[in-house]
Order: C-alpha cells, then structure tokens, then sequence
C-alpha cells in the first residue's frame, strides 16, 4: 500500500492510501512517525499507525473537555465513545490511564467537587449524594469516604428545600403535604427526618393560623 501525506489548513496532514483519502493527523504526530511521503506501508504498520493517530485525537478530545470542567473517568470514557465508536472503547480506556498518569483525571478529586456543588446548590440527601456520584461511575470506597467527610445535615437540608423548592405548598393541605413528602423521600431524606421537620413546621403554621384570627 502507497502511503502520501499533504499538508492541510494550520497542523493538519491528510494521509492517503493508494491515492484515496484515509486519515488526518497533526504535524507533530506525523512527523514523530517512522513513515514519509510515498511509503511502502504495510497493512500492520498502517494500523499501528491509525491507532496511534486516533490516541492522539481521543487525547486531545478529552483535554478539551477537561478544560471546560472537571469530569469523572466515566464522563470521559462515555463522551469518547460516543465521539469515536464503540469499537474505539479499549482504546479509549488508554487514554484514561495516560490521563490519570500525568495527574489531569483524579476520580476522588472530581467527586469531592461535585459532592460540594450538589450539598452547596442543592441541598442533597447523604442517598440523593450517593446516587448522583454513582451515576458518575464513582467507586463505592470513594463514594463513602466524600459522604462521610460532607457530615450532611438532613433536617437542615429538608428545611432549606421547604423554603426554596417546596415554598409554594400548603403544607396544612393533606394532599400537598403528601406531595411533598413523597418528593422528598425520591430525594433520598428518611421518613423519620421528613415527618420530624413537617410536623414542626405544621404545628408553627397552626399557631400562626390561631393568632390572627
């Protein structure tokens, strides 16, 4: 097989195979390469070839990503598979390790950010927290140890979300308050905290009722 190379727009080298468009790569990448223009290629070193160009693009793809923010490995793995197929998957995986080598993908440094944002903006149950990073694809070791050191006050939690999220409902109306705590039970709370904080609130609410009447 009949390898060329033609310069492209900025870096990019456009490589053919018998005079048919293939694959495009960077300067770097090509000329790190142990080939040149009108190389005998071999069907094995094309591709040792390919492979090491579609490392260096899932790489770069994921840089990208990481400069936009912080991302679990799984976030990476997923969006990479998408971007370049399923078969590229092991491949893929490599780049991960490379990534988590050079200290730029750290899973425990990713699900302590994230575990911050979701208590800081959204007021998580230690099950609602749990469930989010494990949609993550965060280990459970690491899952516990966040969950452990966030010491998540659920009653406060519940009391903030009564105030934000839940402000509207009539928590006097039976079918209101069913509803709100069927929602946040969804969220991971304990029907013991929930009933606790509900039934505090109710009894303010009553006496606020009795002394304006």
């Amino acid at each position: 097989m009949l390898l060329t190379a033609k310069h492209g727009r900025g870096n990019k080298i456009h490589l053919s195979i018998d005079g048919e468009y293939a694959i495009t790569t960077t300067e770097r990448v090509w000329y790190d390469s142990p080939f040149s223009d009108n190389y005998e290629i071999s069907e094995e070193e094309w591709r040792e070839l390919c492979d090491t160009i579609n490392f260096e693009k899932m790489y770069e793809r994921a840089l990208d990503l990481l400069e936009l923010r912080d991302h679990s490995q799984k976030e990476i793995l997923d969006k990479l598979v998408v971007k370049f197929g399923l078969d590229k998957k092991e491949q893929a995986k490599l780049v991960l390790e490379k990534l988590s080598e050079n200290g730029l993908l750290d899973d425990e440094h990713f699900a302590s950010i994230y575990a911050d944002e979701l208590i800081r903006r959204k007021h998580v149950s230690p099950a609602g927290l749990r469930a989010a990073l494990s949609a993550k694809g965060i280990d459970r070791k690491i899952s516990d140890i966040i969950i452990e050191e966030a010491n998540i006050d659920s009653v406060e939690s519940i009391n903030i979300l009564l105030d934000t999220k839940f402000k509207t409902a009539d928590l006097l109306d039976e079918r209101q308050c069913d509803k709100v705590v069927t929602s946040l039970y969804r969220l991971g709370f304990m029907l013991s905290d929930i009933r606790d904080v509900l039934a505090e609130r109710q009894h303010i609410l009553r006496l606020e009722l009795l002394e304006n009447m």
